[in-house]
């Protein structure tokens, strides 16, 4: 009958090769997923691709709302971004695709659970973590891995010499991806601090080509979410769309920045985060006003913790549960509105109310 694995599969050409070796030389049958986080990509043509290169079945979902829902509003609720300029839109979505792949696995039977991800990447930890805690009875393939391809261009090589078929990768300096809360393109570590193209960005313009007029945003939060967006009740999904719209067009939530990854290399990354900046400054703003001295204090300490669980894969970890529980109960007062400016690349805070207010007017 043959060993069955479950493959995330991207389309990507490393995801490709990854059902042929798994098919072919592995000899196992291979029942691919593919999500829809937010990306610009019609994930239909990933169906058909998948079957062409031999899997036995290709799965694909819209996941946008869980991921808003699930994985964004609770970063949001924590102030959680790594190392001051990413706000873990890529971290945040491999437990979610791994939480979905799993799904797929029990439900066809499969030993295996398959990945793209290469040795010396955040993904490939990632997704061991995210499995042990997970599945830990599910084992593990990384394709790339046991076949040595450690570079991109070791991937055109092979799928070249094993006749299979694939879109010749354009020649770019810039590596990108792409969800409903942010947008990385990875610049290259071996040349001189190049500035991007303008059309590498995915979002936001220059802030020479933003308007010359302040654009006002009113936000309201409810228990730490939020939930109108200038007067206006919208489901996560939409709301983060609607900012992500908004602010990039000011500008706002470009982050050019050198990382620190899990195993300690540096890399230098460009991200766009539009939503995010204007998001979780409101909410900070909003913390300010209704969050006690002692609790203001201490809670930037577990943001930062929660933002290192999220990036190295610990997502189903207990403490990040529990932190979740610890933040949830603070976001409990963080309700009101939030009146940000937009201007020039800036998300400045205009006004603040709350009716759980900690601010004592001044006696005269």
């Amino acid at each position: 009958m043959g060993a069955k694995v479950a493959l995330a599969y991207s389309g990507s050409l490393d995801t490709t090769i990854c059902v042929y070796y798994l098919r072919a030389i592995r000899g196992l049958k291979v029942f691919s997923f593919s999500a829809n986080l937010g990306q610009a990509e019609d994930l239909q043509p990933l169906v058909e691709r998948a079957l062409q290169i031999g899997a036995e079945a290709a799965h694909i979902a819209d996941v946008r709302e869980k991921f808003a829902q699930e994985y964004v509003l609770p970063c949001v609720r924590a102030q959680a971004v790594y190392e001051g300029g990413y706000h873990l839109f890529s971290a945040i979505s491999r437990p979610l695709i791994l939480e979905e792949v799993v799904k797929i696995a029990r439900e066809e039977g499969c030993e295996y659970v398959a990945h793209g991800s290469r040795g010396l990447g955040n993904d490939m930890i990632r997704f061991q973590n995210g499995l042990r805690a997970l599945a830990p009875d599910i084992k593990a393939v990384a394709p790339l891995e046991e076949i040595k391809l450690t570079a991109p261009h070791m991937d055109v090589e092979y799928a070249k010499k094993h006749n299979i078929k694939f879109e010749e990768p354009t020649k770019t300096l810039y590596n990108m991806e792409q969800n409903l809360w942010g947008v990385n393109i990875q610049m290259p570590h071996d040349r001189p601090w190049p500035e991007p193209p303008r059309n590498t960005y995915v979002w936001t313009v220059p802030v020479s080509e933003t308007p010359a007029k302040e654009e006002i945003v009113d936000i309201e939060f409810a228990d730490g979410n939020p939930v109108k967006v200038n007067g206006q009740a919208m489901a996560p999904v939409a709301l983060i769309e609607e900012l992500n719209r908004i602010g990039g067009r000011h500008g706002v939530g470009r982050y050019d920045v050198i990382e620190n990854r899990i195993i300690g290399r540096k890399t230098r990354e460009i991200y766009e985060a539009p939503a995010g900046e204007i998001l979780l400054r409101a909410h900070a703003a909003l913390e300010s006003l209704v969050l006690d001295k002692e609790t203001l204090h201490f809670k930037p300490l577990l943001s930062q913790k929660y933002a290192e669980l999220a990036y190295e894969g610990h997502w189903f970890s207990p403490l990040r549960g529990s932190l979740d529980s610890f933040f949830g109960g603070l976001n409990s007062r963080v309700t009101g509105l939030v009146r940000v400016g937009l201007h020039h690349g800036n998300a400045t805070i205009r006004s603040l109310e709350s009716p759980n207010t900690l601010l004592e007017p001044r006696r005269p």
